[in-house]
């Protein structure tokens, strides 16, 4: 493509995504849920979205046509956003990676479309000069991950857990950065001694005869999926199944779409993904013990941000958002976090309770820890948080 004709198609895209008002992430306001698609294809540098772009566009406006539902789309590499995207159920189609997908499913606002036949693992790689040659030699090295929500921390975050530690006690530190490609200058250039990027990244870097070396491999996790909003309707839902089965998948040559089977999920769904189940100086409850305690005047402090909390919260619940920039891991940094403490009762002695999303949120299990380590002496902590309460059929508030 001429050089021109390249910025004035890069121009489009960009013009296409600000008409939507939503070029910051997936969060922006839409009028009905059937507006618009979200697509996290897993891929960071802008070259690679740009170039997928009238692939993609082909593929949305025939499903679309099809479902009779919006084509408007926006190409997205925040998983953190996305993630609340899934819980709350606020864009039509969601076009993304494993743990999106897994997310999406998991919280009962989407059904499956398809998922791309070829499978996607992460590779651990370093140089082919180090004297790293397995998981176990990687302990206490330094490691550079894609950002803390993408599927390559995601499923290292799990081998770590599995090793029984964290993925920031395992390593001696993590690099995060926002374009994957990066990382194989931090590790040429010594800032981290270990990467994990996923496998066909690593296989380029191989077949580029750039100096890396494998030092191991997780499981096989679906690769990247579309799924439905249920409003949009199973009859449309079913069109959009039969339309794409075979149909190939943009920016993954050879690969095709095929239906999905949930059950492919689990893997990803709890590895390196949810919370503990034990928290040092707080109670865990349950929805009806929530309940109960709600009933005789203990305060249910919601930790989501504002615009999940204004969707739907458990009934009587108050809003108190925790602002998290820290790793979702137990030796988490809470001074990059925001969370007022000052708004808990004055008396240290007063029975507190914290929830979130659910069980892979850790906005509640922060804010309960810092509310024991200030002091709290009766903190309970709802892990379930409004998706338990919500599947029990207690009472929801709104708006």
């Amino acid at each position: 493509m001429p050089a021109a004709c390249w910025r004035a198609f890069g121009k489009g895209v960009l013009a296409a995504m600000a008409g939507l008002g939503m070029v910051s992430g997936a969060t922006a306001e839409s009028p009905t849920v059937a507006d618009r698609w979200l697509i996290n294809t897993g891929e960071y540098g802008e070259r690679d979205r740009l170039s997928a772009y009238p692939a993609w566009t082909r593929l949305v406006e025939s499903l679309s046509a099809k479902a009779r539902i919006g084509s408007m789309f926006l190409f997205s590499a925040d998983s953190t956003q996305d993630m609340v995207a899934t819980r709350n159920g606020t864009v039509a189609v969601i076009v993304g990676p494993a743990h999106i997908v897994s997310s999406a499913l998991r919280h009962g606002h989407y059904l499956p479309v398809g998922v791309a036949s070829r499978n996607v693992s992460i590779v651990l790689a370093t140089l082919k000069s180090s004297a790293i040659r397995s998981f176990a030699d990687a302990k206490g090295k330094s490691l550079g991950v894609p950002g803390q929500d993408a599927i390559a921390t995601y499923l290292m975050r799990g081998e770590a857990n599995a090793a029984g530690s964290s993925i920031r006690q395992y390593f001696s530190s993590v690099y995060y950065t926002y374009y994957e490609g990066a990382l194989l200058n931090a590790l040429k250039f010594g800032t981290v001694d270990t990467v994990a990027v996923e496998e066909t990244l690593f296989e380029q870097w191989r077949a580029k005869g750039e100096p890396v070396r494998e030092v191991m491999r997780t499981k096989e996790s679906p690769g990247v999926a579309i799924v439905a909003h249920k409003s949009i309707g199973k009859g449309a839902i079913e069109a959009m199944r039969d339309l794409v089965a075979g149909k190939s998948v943009p920016s993954q040559s050879g690969a095709t779409f095929r239906s999905v089977d949930p059950a492919a999920y689990e893997y990803v769904s709890t590895l390196g993904y949810f919370t503990p189940r034990m928290l040092d100086g707080a109670q865990l409850v349950t929805a009806q013990e929530a309940k109960q305690l709600m009933a005789r005047g203990v305060l249910l402090y919601d930790t989501r941000v504002r615009t999940e909390f204004v969707v739907s919260r458990p009934a009587g619940a108050v809003s108190l958002p925790y602002v998290e920039r820290s790793a979702k891991e137990t030796d988490f940094d809470a001074g990059k976090d925001e969370f007022d403490l000052s708004r808990l009762p004055a008396d240290r002695n007063k029975e507190v309770m914290f929830s979130c999303g659910g069980p892979e949120c850790w906005k509640s299990y922060k804010a309960a820890w810092l509310a024991a380590r200030g002091g709290y002496k009766r903190v309970y902590w709802f892990r379930g948080g409004i998706k338990e309460w919500s599947e029990a059929g207690l009472p929801i508030d709104r708006g």
